[in-house]
C-alpha cells in the first residue's frame, strides 16, 4: 500500500536492488518519505532483518521521525534498526567494543564547554598563555584534526594550519588528559571506531557482515571521518544507499565536503544514479526563485526541480530603513495574518537568518506587540548553570575518573572547599597519578582535609553506591536534595532563584519522561542523550509561536511562511565567505533558505544596519539580484509604517542601549 503512493522515480529509488546507489533528492521532493519505504520495503519484501539496516541521519530528532515512519509501515517496533546520527552510531559501535578501545564502560562524552575547558588547562600546564595562542583556536584545531580523523602525530606530519607546530604538544597533552579521564570528545564518537575497524579485521568483517544495507542521509554534509566510516562499513556488502543533494550543501566551513556526493560514482563506479526532481512542498514562484539562486554556481550537479503545486504569491523583497523597520515589516505581516484568518497560527511563522546576532530586534519588536515567539539555537536549557552542575554531579558520580566534573561541583554549593585545599588535592593527584575523586579520598583516608571535604566525599560516596538502587529521576532528585543543591537556590528567595529551581524540577521530569520511554537505561544513557543534542533536536512546532533561527539550523525543516532578513552584501554572502567557492556555499545556504517556505517568502534587507555603536550603509545582497524578475515583486527603500513609527526606528538605532 505504502509503494503506491510513491511516484515512478521515488518507487524506482524505494524498490531498488543491491548495489549501490545515489539519490538526487532535490528539496521538498520527499526523500524521508522515500528513504522509510525503502528500509520498509526491504523489511517487508526483501526480508532483510531489520537489524541488517543502517540509517544514519543527520539529526537524531530525524531518526526518530524516520524509525516513527516505519513502525507504520512495517506494523512492529524498529528497536533492531540502527539508526541516528555519524556520533551516535559512532558512541554504539565504541559501546560494543569499549574493552578493546581501553576505555572503560562508564566513560563520559565531553561537550564543547568542557573540551574547551581541558584544552584551556592544558595550556596552563605547558605554560602556554592565551594571548599567545586563544584557546579557541586551539579547540578549533583539534576539533578539525578529528573530523580528518589525524591523531596528533598524523597532525604534526600532515596537519596543514599555520597554528599546526604550536597546536600539536596541546593536542598531545589533551589526548593524554582525555585517556586520563576515561572521557572522549564528539571527533572520538568517529574516530575512534575507524581507528579500531582499521586496526582489527575481525572487528571490520564483524560489522560489515552485519549490516547488509546502508543508507546515508545529507550525503553532501559529511567530512571526512564521516566519509572513510561510511565507505569502511560499506566496503563489505556494497549496499550503500546514499542521499543528498549538492545544492544544499552548506556545512564546509566545519569540515564538511561537497566532493564526497559529486564522487560518489568514482568510488563506486557501478553505482545508479536516481533524480528526485518533483517538488512537493513549495509554490511555483518560490521553487523558481530558488532555482535562479542556485543556477549561479557551477560547482553543482545540473537537477530540474519542478512542481505541480499552484505559482502562489511572488517571492516579495522589501528594503527597509535598518533592522528595526526589518523585523516591524514581519510584525505587520503576521498581525495582518493572523487577523484576516482565524486558522492561521503564529507557528506558521518562522523568521531565518545568517548569524544569531540578528534575532535582537525581532525579539524586542515581538516582545513589545506580544508575538509568542521561540529562538532555536539561543541559550539551551542545557546550557544553564543550574542544569550543567546537576550533569557535573551525575557524570562525576557515572564515572569518577572525570576530574573536569568532579572539580566543578566539588564547591557547588560553596561548602568551604577552597582554592587552597583544591591545590593541594591537585598536587596529590599529580605526585601520585590519581583522578582528583581519588586524590581527596586518598587525602580523607590519610587525615590531611578539612572536615567539610570529609563530608563532601563521605556524602559522594553515597551517592555513587546508590546510583544504580532507584529509578534515574529518583536518583538525580536524590543528589540534588543529599547535596543541599536545590535548598542553596531556593534559600536565595530571588526571582532568578525561584526560576533555577522550576528548572532544577524540570530537569528530574524530562528524566522521568526519557525513563518512561527508556525503562531500560542507566544514567550513563540518559548523559549520553543530552551530549549528543544538537539545537535542531530541540526544535519543537507543538507550540504556537513564531519560529526564529539560524538558516543553518532550519535545515531539514519548512514552514507555510518564511522571512528571511538581512539579505545584504557583507552579511549574506557573508564578509568573509566572498572568495569563489566559499560564496558558492553561501548561495547553498540562500538557497535552503528559500526553500523551507511553502506558500509565502519574504525577503528582508535593512539600508542601515548598526553594529555596536557603529551604523553602516548597505547594499541588498547579491542574491537577490539573481533571481527572475518572473518570480519576484520588490520594494526598493521608502519608509514604511507610520510617521510615529519611522521616528522610533530611528531613534532606536542611534540610541541601541535604550532597546536592551
Amino acid at each position: 500500500m505504502y509503494l503506491k503512493t510513491l511516484n515512478q522515480l521515488q518507487l524506482k529509488a524505494a524498490t531498488f536492488g543491491n548495489g549501490p546507489l545515489l539519490i538526487l533528492a532535490g528539496a521538498g521532493s520527499g526523500k524521508t518519505k522515500v528513504l522509510t519505504s525503502r528500509i520498509a520495503h526491504l523489511v517487508l519484501n526483501k526480508k532483510v532483518p531489520a537489524g541488517s539496516i543502517l540509517a544514519v541521519t543527520f539529526t537524531n530528532k530525524a531518526a526518530r521521525e524516520i524509525k516513527e515512519r516505519i513502525e507504520k509501515l512495517i506494523g512492529e517496533r524498529t528497536e533492531d534498526i540502527w539508526a541516528g546520527t555519524f556520533h551516535t552510531i559512532g558512541l554504539r559501535i565504541i559501546r560494543e567494543e569499549v574493552k578493546l578501545l581501553g576505555l572503560d564502560a562508564n566513560f563520559t562524552i565531553y561537550d564543547e564547554e568542557e573540551q574547551t575547558l581541558l584544552v584551556n588547562y592544558v595550556m596552563s600546564e605547558l605554560s602556554i598563555s592565551n594571548k599567545d595562542l586563544p584557546y579557541k583556536s586551539v579547540v578549533w584545531e583539534i576539533n578539525l584534526a578529528k573530523n580528518n580523523c589525524l591523531t596528533p602525530d598524523e597532525y604534526a606530519r600532515r596537519g596543514e594550519s599555520d597554528l599546526r607546530d604550536v597546536v600539536v604538544p596541546v593536542y598531545r597533552a589533551y589526548e593524554k588528559k582525555l585517556k586520563s579521564m576515561n572521557a572522549v570528545d564528539f571527533g572520538d564518537l568517529i574516530c575512534k571506531p575507524i581507528q579500531l575497524l582499521q586496526s582489527d579485521p575481525e572487528v571490520l568483517k564483524k560489522y560489515q557482515s552485519k549490516f547488509a544495507h546502508i543508507l546515508v542521509d545529507e550525503y553532501q554534509d559529511t567530512n571526512k571521518s564521516q566519509y572513510i566510516l561510511t565507505k569502511l562499513l560499506a566496503s563489505g556488502q556494497m549496499n550503500l544507499c546514499a542521499v543528498g543533494d549538492p545544492d544544499q550543501s552548506i556545512y564546509g566551513w566545519r569540515g564538511a565536503s561537497i566532493e564526497n556526493i559529486l564522487k560518489f560514482r568514482e568510488d563506486y563506479p557501478h553505482s545508479a544514479t536516481i533524480k528526485l526532481e518533483q517538488n512537493y512542498r513549495s509554490t511555483g514562484n518560490i521553487l523558481g526563485a530558488a532555482n535562479s539562486v542556485i543556477t549561479n554556481n557551477e560547482d553543482r550537479i545540473e537537477k530540474n526541480l519542478w512542481t505541480d503545486n499552484h505559482d502562489g504569491e511572488p517571492v516579495f523583497f522589501e528594503e527597509c530603513l535598518n533592522e528595526y523597520e526589518e523585523a516591524r515589516f514581519a510584525v505587520r505581516q503576521i498581525a495582518k495574518a493572523i487577523s484576516a484568518d482565524p486558522k492561521v497560527k503564529y507557528k506558521d511563522f518562522t523568521v531565518l537568518y545568517r548569524t544569531n546576532t540578528q534575532s535582537r530586534t525581532f525579539e524586542e519588536l515581538f516582545f513589545e506587540e506580544g508575538i509568542p515567539y521561540t529562538v532555536v539555537g539561543g541559550f539551551r536549557f542545557f546550557d544553564r548553570r543550574e542544569i550543567k552542575d546537576t550533569l557535573a554531579y551525575l557524570k562525576a558520580i557515572v564515572n569518577p575518573d572525570d576530574s573536569l566534573n568532579f572539580l566543578r561541583i566539588v564547591n557547588v554549593p560553596p561548602r568551604g572547599i577552597g582554592k587552597a585545599t583544591i591545590e593541594k588535592a591537585h598536587r596529590l593527584s599529580a605526585a601520585q597519578d590519581l583522578s582528583l575523586y581519588e586524590a581527596f579520598r586518598k587525602g580523607r583516608r590519610d587525615g590531611i582535609f578539612s572536615e567539610s571535604v570529609n563530608d563532601f566525599i563521605g556524602t559522594f560516596e553515597i551517592l555513587r553506591q546508590e546510583a544504580s538502587e532507584m529509578p534515574l529521576y529518583e536518583f538525580a532528585s536524590r543528589v540534588l536534595d543529599l547535596t543541599g543543591y536545590t535548598d542553596f537556590w531556593a534559600s536565595k528567595k530571588t526571582e532568578e532563584a525561584d526560576i533555577r529551581v522550576k528548572n532544577l524540577d524540570s530537569l528530574i521530569a524530562a528524566i522521568k519522561k526519557y525513563e518512561t520511554g527508556h525503562p531500560k537505561a542507566v544514567l550513563a544513557d540518559y548523559l549520553n542523550l543530552v551530549s549528543l543534542m544538537s539545537d535542531a533536536d530541540q526544535f519543537e512546532d507543538k507550540h504556537n509561536r513564531v519560529t526564529m533561527m539560524t538558516i543553518h539550523c532550519a535545515k531539514g525543516l519548512e514552514f507555510p511562511v518564511v522571512f528571511m532578513a538581512g539579505m545584504e552584501e557583507g552579511l549574506f554572502p557573508h564578509k568573509r565567505s566572498i572568495d569563489e567557492e566559499t560564496v558558492e556555499e553561501e548561495r547553498r545556504l540562500c538557497y535552503v533558505g528559500m526553500t523551507r517556505a511553502r506558500k509565502r517568502l519574504f525577503l528582508l534587507s535593512a539600508k542601515n544596519r548598526s553594529s555596536g555603536k557603529e551604523t553602516s550603509l548597505q547594499l541588498p545582497s547579491r542574491f537577490i539580484s539573481e533571481i527572475d524578475p518572473l518570480f519576484i515583486k520588490k520594494k526598493e527603500f521608502a519608509p514604511a509604517g507610520t510617521a510615529r513609527d519611522h521616528i522610533e526606528s530611528i531613534r532606536r538605532l542611534l540610541n541601541p542601549a535604550e532597546g536592551s
